[in-house]
């Protein structure tokens, strides 16, 4: 067993490196800022759909009153067996900019979401293609925020999709319910941290694929979705590291609240876990190193926070409980930095709680998207 001494350099070493992360993600959030461009290229908007009557007029809505000039929408009607695609007709009738593709069937080794995310793609004309999910509510100016962070070196653009539990609120909900739904808000608003702080930091780690834009000329030149087709997930993560690693262009992150798009959450706890563990297992295909990385740094918070209850439980306050408070400064100068930028300082009371649940989410949830195989919306028997 470790000396008290011993062990004191060990946490010691933990909360610095959690520290040194944390910290490094609130500098690169700081080097955000860029001069808007006003060059107006043509846009390729792109929505994979299956079976997404309830959202698809909802988006289609938002997407045809944006305040871009120089846009076309493609929906790819990936295989619906529901009112998915008369929907989507209605709109192109009454909208020339709508365009709809029909998926019958999948005889490719491509995952269905990038396949159908490619053939719209392959169908689309604009210079600069965005994207965004059915359940999701683009505000008006959405693309012309996301265009106007393109330079000419700007390849791909990232941007923040809240959820918003509001919405998903019909009735009061139970308390835990109503906690559930206030934890995915903060898990995203976290998830949008570590996704803009690492993009300002030139590593580009993460992003949501519920807003985000790249050059054509970035998908041709990394050869589409190819390399990174093992996983059913990933046409977010795992193209942003593509682009990363294997070209010179520029990745930014948008931070303007009019390129906020909200999406509602699952609608209960179930639903969440088999959504987040479906996106947790595209760290399958991180690259080892990044493994590691995040192995280390969420080993590092869990072995911080058990000790301050070892402390607690075996009355060693004075030998164990200053990484805890180490860890709980950092966090505040993290949730006090990103949260005005997010629009999340609503958090303000309950952010060390939250963060106590984030760390149990990722200890527990994290792991078993490396255990288990998903479809993207699998046949309903």
């Amino acid at each position: 067993m470790l000396i008290p001494n011993e062990l004191q350099i060990l946490l010691g070493l933990l909360v610095a490196f959690y520290s040194f992360v944390l910290l490094g993600l609130v500098v690169g959030m700081r080097r955000l800022n860029y001069e808007f461009s006003t060059a107006k290229p043509l846009v390729s908007v792109i929505v994979a759909a299956r079976n997404e009557e309830s959202n698809i007029g909802p988006l289609l809505e938002l997407l045809v009153h944006q305040d871009y000039d120089a846009y076309e929408v493609i929906i790819v009607n990936d295989r619906s067996s529901d009112q998915t695609a008369s929907i989507v007709q209605r709109f192109q009738s009454e909208h020339p900019k709508v365009q709809r593709i029909d998926i019958n069937s999948v005889s490719t080794d491509m995952p269905a979401k990038k396949n159908a995310l490619a053939q719209g793609i392959a169908s689309s004309k604009g210079e600069i293609l965005c994207f965004t999910d059915a359940d999701c509510l683009p505000p008006s100016g959405w693309i012309s925020n996301l265009v106007a962070a393109f330079d000419e070196r700007t390849g791909l653009v990232a941007g923040f999709s809240p959820y918003s539990a509001q919405s998903a609120r019909a009735g009061k909900p139970s308390p835990l319910a109503a906690l559930l739904f206030s934890f995915v808000e903060y898990e995203e608003f976290k998830g949008a941290f570590w996704a803009a702080g690492s993009i300002g930091m030139r590593k580009a780690w993460l992003c949501t694929g519920r807003s985000l834009a790249y050059r054509r000329a970035v998908y041709e030149e990394v050869g589409g979705f190819e390399k990174i087709k093992q996983s059913i997930s990933g046409d977010d993560d795992l193209f942003l590291q593509l682009v990363r690693r294997e070209t010179s262009w520029h990745i930014r992150y948008v931070t303007a609240d009019e390129s906020f798009v909200p999406t509602v959450p699952p609608p209960d706890f179930s639903q969440f876990i088999q959504q987040r563990v479906r996106h947790f297992s595209a760290g399958r295909h991180f690259p080892i190193s990044m493994k590691i990385f995040f192995l280390t740094f969420h080993a590092a918070n869990l072995l911080v926070l058990l000790s301050f209850v070892g402390s607690i439980i075996f009355d060693r306050t004075e030998v164990l409980v200053w990484p805890y408070l180490c860890k709980c400064v950092v966090d505040s100068i993290v949730f006090f930095t990103a949260a005005p930028v997010f629009d999340q300082k609503k958090f303000a009371p309950s952010f060390i709680f939250m963060e106590v649940l984030y760390l149990l989410y990722n200890v527990l949830i994290g792991p078993l998207g490396f255990m288990r195989h998903y479809e993207w919306k699998p046949e309903k028997n």
